[in-house]
C-alpha cells in the first residue's frame, strides 16, 4: 500500500495535468488551497501555468528518462503549495521549473524580470535571499570565463566554455553555455538579484539555488545556478 503522501502527490498531479476549465492547467471551479486560487485569479500566472502544461507534456515525451521530468513535477507542485498566497513566491515556483524543463532557458522570459517578484519597488537589503520570492539590491563585480584562465588576459573564445559571474553581496552565477546578457554587463551595474528555487533534493548548506536577476543598466534579465553542478557535486 502507497504511503498518504505518496497518493495525494499523484492525484494532484492528475489534478493539475487534466483539461483546463478556465484559465489553469487544473480546474479552477475545484480551486481549493491557496496557491491554486492564487493561480486562478492571476492573468500571469494562468499563463505561465499553460506554458507548463504544454512543456511538460512535451518534455516528458522527450525526456532520456521520464521519471526525472516527473520527479521535477511533484517537486514543483509541492514547491507552489508551500507558497500559500504569496504571489512572488508561486511566480518563482514556475519560473524554476520552466527553466528546468524547456529546451530554451528563455523562451518563456517574455516580461518577465525582477519587478515582476518585487511589484517594482526597490529591495531594501542586498543580503542574498534565503527564501524564493525574495529580492536584493546589489552590484556586478566581475564577469568572467566559466573556466578561468589564470594570469592569462581573456578573449572572446574564453567564454566558448560557459559564463560565471560574481556579485557584490558575495552572490555567484554560473552557466555551461556563453552568456551574452551576462558578457554585455559590466562591474560596477546594479542588479537586482531574487531566489526563484532552492533545490528539494540538496541539503541545506549545500548550494542548489537558481536565481533570476536584473540587470538595471542593460535591463536584460536571465536565470541562472549558483552552482556547476546540482547541489554544487
Amino acid at each position: 500500500m502507497r504511503p498518504i503522501s505518496t497518493f495525494l502527490i499523484t492525484f494532484c498531479l492528475g489534478l493539475l495535468f487534466t483539461a483546463s476549465a478556465e484559465a489553469a492547467g487544473f480546474n479552477c471551479a475545484k480551486a481549493a488551497s491557496a496557491d491554486e486560487k492564487i493561480v486562478c485569479g492571476d492573468t500571469q500566472l494562468s499563463h505561465l501555468d499553460d506554458v507548463f502544461n504544454a512543456r511538460y507534456g512535451a518534455a516528458r515525451k522527450t525526456a532520456p528518462d521520464e521519471d526525472d521530468v516527473v520527479h521535477s513535477a511533484r517537486n514543483f507542485l509541492a514547491d507552489r503549495r508551500d507558497c500559500g498566497n504569496d504571489r512572488a513566491c508561486i511566480l518563482s515556483t514556475y519560473l524554476a521549473i520552466l527553466w528546468e524543463i524547456s529546451p530554451d532557458k528563455s523562451s518563456f522570459m517574455q516580461g518577465i524580470s525582477a519587478k515582476s517578484l518585487t511589484g517594482g519597488k526597490q529591495p531594501g537589503t542586498s543580503d542574498i535571499p534565503t527564501k524564493p520570492g525574495q529580492c536584493a539590491a546589489t552590484t556586478i563585480l566581475a564577469v568572467h570565463p566559466r573556466v578561468e584562465s589564470g594570469d592569462a588576459p581573456v578573449t572572446d573564445e574564453d567564454f566558448g566554455n560557459g559564463t560565471g559571474i560574481d556579485y557584490a553581496n558575495d552572490g555567484y552565477q554560473v552557466s555551461y553555455n556563453r552568456e551574452q546578457m551576462l558578457i554585455r554587463s559590466k562591474p560596477g551595474d546594479p542588479v537586482t538579484q531574487c531566489l526563484v528555487e532552492i533545490d528539494r533534493d540538496c541539503e541545506p548548506d549545500e548550494d542548489g539555488r537558481l536565481f533570476l536577476v536584473t540587470n538595471g543598466r542593460t535591463k536584460e534579465s536571465w536565470i541562472l545556478p549558483d552552482a556547476q553542478h546540482k547541489c554544487g557535486g
